[in-house]
């Protein structure tokens, strides 16, 4: 399509189901817009539809993200922005902030070799709900592995540490 437009569709059916009534059909229009892309995607069979639309780009050595969707007759709404500060930091690092419809949220990682084949990551989320009950939660998460297994110990909202251990190999 011109400047950069892509249209995609399929029709998806359960496996072993031939009737067309039960396929699934998936619509999505992209194109390039101000920087960013912007997509509309539709999916739906014979009884319920999905719309979903984006505009997502660079901004700042990160990704800025913003979804609307409609979703079995509920709006929702996702804005993030995601970044990695690998270049800025000496570890491997990043993080994820956004709001949804459930309320607001954050995700910081780090990472790095501490000695010869011993590796440390940190892993902390956060959740803000929104409203009179409003949910809050946070995890943290630090995990030492080698080549022959982990140690992690986590922490969590109403719950007390645990360590959790055990072996990792490639098959």
């Amino acid at each position: 399509l011109p400047r950069g437009a892509e249209v995609t569709y399929s029709v998806e059916n359960p496996v072993g189901v031939y009737d067309l009534g039960n396929s699934t059909h998936i619509g999505r229009l992209s194109a390039p817009v101000a920087g960013g892309e912007a997509a509309l995607r539709v999916e739906g069979d014979a009884s319920q539809q999905t719309y979903e639309g984006s505009y997502a780009r660079d901004v700042a050595g990160g990704r800025a993200d913003l979804r609307v969707s409609h979703r079995d007759g509920a709006l929702g709404y996702n804005v993030s922005y995601a970044r990695s500060f690998g270049e800025a930091l000496p570890v491997d690092a990043a993080a994820h902030a956004g709001v949804d419809e459930d309320g607001a949220y954050a995700r910081l990682t780090a990472g790095r070799a501490v000695g010869k084949g011993l590796d440390a990551r940190y892993e902390a989320l956060a959740r803000l709900g929104f409203g009179a009950e409003a949910d809050r939660q946070m995890k943290q998460a630090l995990r030492l592995s080698n080549k022959l297994g982990y140690a992690e110990l986590t922490h969590g909202n109403g719950e007390g540490a645990k360590l959790r251990m055990g072996y990792e190999f490639n098959a």
